[in-house]
């Protein structure tokens, strides 16, 4: 496949899910790493991705970052620190995977309406109090699907699943003295077995 058919994606996973991807070669959402009151609006993604032909089967979506804050632009420090906790980045050693995937095996949407429209959305009743309409399903595909690129934009892609032959690179994340992130610039992508066996 052409690598204009290819779509750049970048994905934070801990290092055990880091082991799984190269010991089997493909790596999927697994439901015990979702917290049950997570779990409503991560299969409210899998029913969007199934009608788009994207089936996850019986798993949750892996989650990716498209495009941070320009077309197909790579997550930063600040992105990383947004998105992932204390605990993931000292207990779990993430690391940031870089991706060519086929760009007919993603969905991309919009971050902010995610969070503000499935994630943690408003009650109906916190609407009316603002005078605004609930907004409907059509509303919703539209501010979260109709993708919009803009400097601030953060575009974020769900797969059903990710495979090792997407690999392009491999890059650890660190906390600083500070408690900032650091993505450490080197890449492990000739050495990705000897790495993950450390």
């Amino acid at each position: 496949m052409g690598t204009q058919n290819r779509t750049k994606i970048w994905t934070f996973q801990a290092k055990e899910q880091w082991h799984i991807l190269l010991r089997d070669g493909t790596l999927c959402g697994n439901w015990m790493c979702i917290s049950p009151e997570d779990e409503t609006a991560y299969r409210y993604m899998c029913r969007k991705m199934a009608a788009r032909g994207l089936s996850c089967g019986d798993k949750p979506p892996v989650w990716g970052c498209h495009s941070c804050g320009g077309y197909q632009q790579a997550p930063d420090a600040e992105v990383a620190r947004m998105l992932l906790s204390d605990h993931q980045l000292t207990a779990c050693q993430m690391i940031m995977l870089s991706l060519e995937c086929p760009a007919d095996q993603l969905l991309a949407s919009d971050y902010n309406a995610w969070c503000e429209l499935v994630y943690s959305p408003l009650a109906e009743t916190d609407y009316a109090e603002v005078g605004l309409p609930v907004p409907s399903e059509r509303e919703k595909d539209h501010q979260l699907f109709a993708i919009n690129y803009t400097p601030d934009a953060l575009i974020q892609a769900t797969l059903p699943s990710i495979s090792r032959d997407w690999l392009t690179r491999a890059q650890p994340l660190v906390l600083d003295s500070n408690h900032e992130v650091c993505i450490l610039e080197e890449s492990y992508l000739a050495g990705m077995v000897r790495y993950a066996q450390d």
